[in-house]
């Protein structure tokens, strides 16, 4: 029976979390196990993950690399040697309903205008994680940035944000231009034509990056579907977590615009900078936000 599906971990000193997440994946329903592929790429781990899977795991691929190489090198790493005719990419803090894999393929396979499905993703308290919006162009970062989309009035005329912080809109199925790459699934023969994902980046905003290019080239709509959850942990602990993650997609929102539009980079970086600014003044005055404001700060070291 050939692979239908190959799941694409990326794996750094979080055995625990890779190990339920992988056990949510052999307890899909819908495909068979022999339908489905699992690639794990271990990025220098210094727990034991990689001797545990080879051992008590022989059918998974354990790709063990000798430092860590970042994530989107990482999925384009095992992306080459997969061998099935969809991609799922999912973090090792992702773990999937039993029916997440079948609803997605079915996406899919009765969908040829769709490029890459998503879930709705939820934290692990049961509330929905914001996970999508619509490419960064220059009015919509500086919507984002200087927190103009939060006031009702000024929102109206951002109805497609950057990033949608209107929960209601992930409660229903949709069309964005990005998702969240904690998962998402891609015809694997459309995620290589465009080369995968930017290596240059190494974390966060890789996958905004990834779908530009597939905007671009292939000439595809993104789904959102909310019919099925994922649960997801990302940075649900952690404020400075949060704030460590936005920091690095604001470097990589500056190199997408590097790439792909050199001329707009000095206007897009002051849009950011003076968001940051916004960002470090509000956050002065909120003790419990201390940790937040130092991540923040950080952001300045970089000039």
């Amino acid at each position: 029976m050939s692979i239908l599906v190959s799941v694409i971990f990326v794996s750094y000193n979080n055995r625990a979390l890779t190990l339920k997440s992988i056990k949510s994946v052999f307890a899909s329903k819908g495909i068979s196990k022999e339908q489905i592929e699992i690639i794990v790429v271990d990025n220098n781990s210094t727990d034991d993950t990689v001797s545990y899977l080879k051992k008590n795991y022989p059918q998974i691929k354990v790709i063990p690399n000798k430092k860590n190489i970042g994530f989107g090198a990482g999925n384009n790493q095992a992306a080459q040697l997969a061998r099935g005719r969809y991609l799922l990419f999912l973090n090792t803090d992702a773990f999937l309903s039993y029916d997440s894999l079948q609803i997605m393929v079915d996406v899919l396979e009765k969908q040829e205008g769709v490029v890459s499905v998503g879930p709705q993703l939820r934290y692990p308290d049961g509330s929905i994680q914001l996970s999508g919006g619509y490419l960064p162009s220059p009015l919509k970062v500086i919507a984002w940035m200087w927190w103009l989309d939060r006031f009702p009035i000024i929102k109206k005329l951002f109805n497609k944000p950057y990033h949608v912080i209107d929960k209601t809109w992930h409660t229903k199925p949709q069309y964005p231009e990005w998702l969240m790459g904690a998962c998402i699934l891609l015809r694997r023969s459309e995620f290589l034509s465009v080369g995968g994902f930017d290596e240059k980046i190494f974390m966060y905003a890789e996958e905004v990056e990834l779908y530009h290019k597939l905007k671009k080239q292939v000439h595809k709509k993104i789904f959102f579907t909310p019919k099925t959850k994922v649960v997801h942990i990302g940075g649900a602990s952690s404020k400075k977590a949060n704030a460590y993650r936005l920091i690095q997609e604001l470097k990589g929102i500056e190199y997408i615009y590097k790439k792909h539009y050199p001329q707009l980079l000095y206007f897009i970086k002051a849009v950011i900078f003076i968001g940051v600014i916004l960002r470090v003044v509000a956050f002065s005055f909120i003790p419990s936000r201390h940790e937040t404001l130092i991540e923040y700060q950080k952001y300045f070291k970089s000039y």
